[in-house]
């Protein structure tokens, strides 16, 4: 007779910090709904009860995958908010967009404005919804630290515009065609003598 001790739980050598990473991958690349728990379990090489015992929920993993995103993401727009002038930091905004959802190596578009797209989970929904809100918030001071006359309809544009990218992007627009578009929606949004 032989006996096997068979532990449960997370496998050893399981890595949250990986499990991350890969989930952010997938998130990425195909938004929250259709990135399924078979499909995670799989990429990160653990069963459903190990990953709701490391992360809680779906939508808990998504959660660090968007903060993880952000990390990577943030360093891109810091030379549009370091701007001193308004067509400067709107030409910038956008050309760090373009640079930020066409990396190599990497998902495109914005995990933020589009990875929750046609989610149904209000958990997911709230995450993105919150940052986009904390977002528009930051684009608002900084339009009104330029003297942009009405800071929260430029807000609004600029982030549609960069929603409008994102999708671009998922499409598989080029890097320079996109470039060229978000120069000439750039110029045309600061040379507005209504904004």
């Amino acid at each position: 007779m032989t006996v096997t001790n068979k532990k449960r739980g997370r496998p050893r050598g399981f890595d949250k910090t990986q499990a991350q990473e890969i989930a952010l991958k997938l998130f990425w690349e195909d938004g929250y709904e259709a990135t399924g728990l078979s499909k995670l379990t799989k990429a990160i090489g653990v069963g459903a009860p190990s990953l709701y015992a490391a992360f809680g929920s779906k939508a808990q993993l998504f959660e660090k995958a968007v903060n993880l995103y952000q990390a990577q993401c943030t360093p891109f727009f810091q030379d549009a908010f370091s701007a001193s002038n308004l067509p400067d930091f709107i030409c910038l905004l956008f050309d760090s967009a373009v640079k930020s959802y066409t990396q190599k190596n990497s998902g495109r578009g914005c995990l933020i404005l589009d990875g929750t797209r046609n989610a149904s989970d209000p958990e997911a929904l709230e995450i993105t919804q919150k940052i986009r809100e904390n977002f528009h918030r930051q684009l608002v001071d900084k339009l009104t630290q330029l003297g942009a006359k009405e800071p929260e309809k430029m807000a609004d544009v600029c982030q549609t515009t960069m929603t409008g990218l994102s999708g671009a992007a998922r499409h598989g627009l080029s890097r320079d065609k996109m470039h060229d578009v978000a120069q000439i929606l750039a110029h045309s949004i600061h040379g507005n003598p209504n904004q």
